[in-house]
């Protein structure tokens, strides 16, 4: 999490009017925006409150209130606001749901509503994890509680990195940052704290203190020691959230079930490509250089079935069906022709920074099933790099 952007001020509500509006029943949450983020952030904050806001949105300060007052789940809530930004710039109706909005069942995070077409949307920044986060809180509250004054940065091994890709048990992460924290108090006595900044080595992460103009300790940054090359859990990282989200409409009843369900994916990681997406999705395609003879597709039940529906021309573009001499095999198709559980999302829709990709799915469930979210979604990406 940066407290970067430009120059730290103390905002008021002439200079942020619709940050003001939206963050104003959650005064918590606000002060520790406004204290630990800078002007040129801030500034985006208000852009994106201002949209939302010009759109007619609903939904937003029923979303602030309930969002914790801690920066990482605030960066949860901004993923949220930015698809739903995204949804009213394609002259969609767009209402953030509140936690309860199911009564006491998981409810999806926003309804919206475009050509008379309903969908449901839940949101999922893939990179945040709140054990880093909550890792660093607990080192400024140490550092706090002797009086002293530091940005905390983190530099986070594989076992607590950021962004996150590991899935290890909350227990066993838990437990690690326990041991973390005393083997950091216990370092701290013996080194001086006079100049800066200072490094403390622990097993989870690398602590750098830095001097800093506040009367307080607070974490600044979390970062990655090292990021050569993609992980290997990135890809399970994806497949398991991706998997998640398509089992929460289970838990749903009655109409609810006739809402379309869009999946929304906030990747901003060093190793995206959209192809990975692509190749867990649908699959591995093989091209068959001349003059190898393409093979035929085998047109299952399933595969005529989403061609009769509409999807032909898509299911071409993304090689199930032959593209030229491109083609993936039966045994080479990935999650949605394989993981049943997906069959309960119309599309996953991928942010990356300022782009977004549509990955529809053709083999959802009849009353899901949307070959129109194409048109619907049609400034997205669609298709292999």
């Amino acid at each position: 999490m940066l407290s970067g952007w430009g120059k730290m001020v103390n905002p008021n509500e002439n200079q942020f009017p619709y940050l003001e509006r939206g963050l104003g029943k959650n005064s918590e949450l606000k002060r520790k925006v406004y204290s630990n983020y800078r002007t040129g952030y801030l500034k985006i904050l208000e852009k994106l409150f201002e949209e939302l806001y010009s759109c007619a949105c609903k939904g937003i300060e029923v979303k602030v209130h309930e969002t914790s007052a801690d920066l990482f789940r605030f960066q949860s809530l901004i993923s949220e606001l930015e698809f739903a930004r995204y949804f009213a710039r394609n002259k969609m109706k767009v209402e953030l749901l509140s936690n309860n909005a199911f009564q006491g069942r998981k409810a999806p995070d926003m309804w919206i509503v475009g050509d008379s077409k309903q969908y449901f949307v839940e949101v999922k920044n893939i990179q945040l994890d709140d054990e880093d986060y909550n890792f660093g809180s607990k080192v400024a509250e140490a550092l706090n509680s002797l009086g002293t004054s530091f940005m905390v940065v983190l530099k986070s091994s594989s076992r607590l990195s950021t962004p996150s890709y590991k899935y290890q048990g909350k227990a066993q992460k838990e437990k690690e940052c326990e041991t973390a924290l005393k083997e950091f108090k216990a370092k701290l006595k013996d080194i001086s704290t006079s100049v800066t900044p200072v490094l403390i080595p622990t097993m989870v992460a690398d602590i750098e203190l830095h001097s800093t103009e506040k009367d307080k300790s607070y974490v600044g940054i979390s970062t990655m020691k090292r990021a050569t090359f993609e992980p290997p859990e990135y890809k399970e990282r994806m497949r398991r959230d991706i998997l998640q989200k398509s089992k929460k409409r289970a838990d749903w009843t009655g109409n609810e079930l006739d809402k379309f369900y869009i999946v929304a994916i906030d990747d901003d990681s060093l190793f995206f490509y959209i192809d990975r997406y692509n190749v867990e999705l649908f699959g591995n395609a093989t091209y068959y250089c001349y003059p190898l003879k393409v093979p035929k597709v085998k047109m299952d039940h399933d595969i005529e079935h989403a061609t009769k529906k509409g999807w032909e021309e898509y299911l071409r573009k993304m090689c199930i069906l032959r593209n030229n001499r491109s083609i993936i095999p039966k045994n080479e198709r990935g999650m949605f022709f394989t993981e049943p559980p997906i069959r309960n999302v119309t599309a996953v829709l991928v942010k990356h920074r300022d782009s977004f990709f549509l990955l529809a799915n053709p083999l959802a469930e009849e009353r899901i099933n949307n070959p129109a979210v194409l048109r619907e979604l049609k400034d997205c990406l669609v298709g292999w790099e």
